[in-house]
């Protein structure tokens, strides 16, 4: 495997040349669940699934890693994709090759959460095996730097995957622990120094909840549940030797397709309704919410601003839209724009990570306090996580919605956004809500069989 560390990402240029070859594969849906639960007992297992499942990329096992050296390493990520692309030595086009994985969110003189582990500062893989789902078709795609196993690309996969599946068992949750008392007390600092300085418009805080069961998660019930209890959402995976990342968000950061760059605002929270009528009022509420709008404008003209010396021909509705996923609702505003020459996929998502959504406005005042109010490192969590072909095209979701699995814990991820008119009470419900998605996934583990 090409292998690149935080020592040796600059230093070494590898001279190895990358083969690839593809086939179209029709899979029943039976089949593919079993080469997905065979494929999670690798050491290297990516996801990524669009909203609504048009574009998805799966990534079994790595022909080449990157783990940067710092978090929010985009330039050093795009130079590694650069040195990809020169090494690839195939008929199979550089739009059909990916990279999977994400980035670390980044505060001002933080310290790494030791759970984090081989994930602290993100992880990028080239697959060995690449799954792409496209314009209603899937593609099998092998790489490898020496000379293939066989002819048959069909058989080598087999032969690639593990032959024992992980067995599905019962897990009973036994033990949440959460930090609302003291975080509560963060949200409450936060709100006073808002309502004191004129400079500071907003603050995302992050909670974290752990969870501990009586036996190790099932990698293989976890995937299945998530599909089943998560939809219009994005499903991302990364799975490093015993660590999951989940995150089941419905929040783009940037996608990109040749120059056209589309991108979105999401802010402001409620929950779903019980049934259409209880729904539509608490979306009505919500679109009418003068803390929700402003917390929510304040994400839409920062992400204006940023974009303005990378794009050209800018377009976005006058008012918010609703934005559901089944657990709760938000206020959306997609923009769309069109990418300058010098900009790239990888320019972008430096330009708009972090949001005010996920970090602040301005950046510059909000993530030094973020720093010093959170007691643990985000890692993954509402860091940019997606897919790159070579080609220079692909796709950065927001993880949010998210959690860390290690055998049999898991820690759960939630933020809320502040500004001066929060309550901090009401901040502790909406990020309690945000648990849900997660504990409903851990729960759904609960009842699968």
């Amino acid at each position: 495997m090409v292998a690149h560390n935080k020592t040796r990402n600059q230093s070494e240029k590898s001279e190895k040349v990358l083969q690839a070859r593809k086939t179209k594969v029709t899979w029943s849906a039976a089949q593919w669940q079993q080469y997905e639960s065979r494929g999670v007992q690798l050491d290297q297992y990516a996801v990524f699934e669009n909203t609504d499942q048009t574009v998805a990329w799966y990534g079994f096992g790595a022909v080449a890693t990157y783990t940067p050296s710092s978090p929010a390493a985009f330039t050093a990520v795009a130079a590694w994709v650069k040195q990809l692309r020169q090494q690839l030595a195939s008929t199979v086009s550089s739009q059909d090759i990916a990279i999977l994985g994400g980035f670390a969110f980044s505060t001002p003189g933080a310290t790494q959460h030791n759970g984090w582990g081989a994930l602290a500062n993100g992880y990028f893989m080239l697959p060995r095996f690449l799954v792409k789902r496209s314009g209603g078709q899937t593609e099998l795609i092998e790489l490898s730097a020496a000379a293939f196993a066989s002819a048959d690309l069909l058989a080598d996969f087999e032969q690639f995957l593990p032959a024992i599946v992980q067995p599905g068992v019962e897990v009973d949750l036994l033990q949440q622990v959460e930090d609302a008392a003291s975080w509560q007390q963060a949200v409450q600092q936060v709100v006073t120094r808002l309502q004191t300085d004129a400079y500071l418009q907003k603050v995302v805080l992050a909670r974290t909840l752990m969870v501990t069961a009586a036996q190790p998660f099932s990698v293989t019930q976890l995937l299945l549940a998530l599909r089943q209890v998560h939809t219009q959402v994005y499903h991302l995976v990364l799975k490093v030797a015993d660590q999951l990342f989940i995150s089941a968000t419905p929040e783009r950061l940037v996608a990109v397709q040749g120059q056209h760059l589309a991108t979105a605002a999401v802010a402001g929270t409620t929950a779903r309704g019980v049934d259409a009528a209880t729904d539509a009022a608490l979306g009505a509420a919500l679109l009418k919410d003068q803390k929700n709008r402003a917390e929510q404008q304040i994400v839409v003209t920062a992400i204006q601003q940023r974009l303005q010396n990378l794009t050209t021909e800018l377009v976005l509705p006058a008012r918010p839209q609703l934005l559901k996923s089944q657990q709760v609702q938000h206020l959306y505003t997609p923009i769309t724009a069109k990418l300058q020459p010098a900009a790239d996929l990888f320019t972008a998502v430096a330009a708009l990570h972090p949001t005010p959504a996920l970090g602040g406005q301005p950046a510059a005042l909000a993530l030094p306090l973020i720093q010093q109010l959170e007691p643990e490192y985000r890692g993954l969590f509402g860091a940019p996580f997606g897919y790159a072909t070579l080609a220079g095209d692909g796709e950065f979701a927001v993880a949010i919605r998210s959690m860390l699995v290690q055998q049999q814990q898991a820690f759960l991820f939630a933020g809320a956004g502040i500004v001066a008119a929060s309550k901090p009470a009401a901040e502790v419900r909406e990020t309690t809500l945000k648990f849900q998605p997660m504990l409903q996934l851990l729960r759904g583990v609960d009842h699968a069989k």
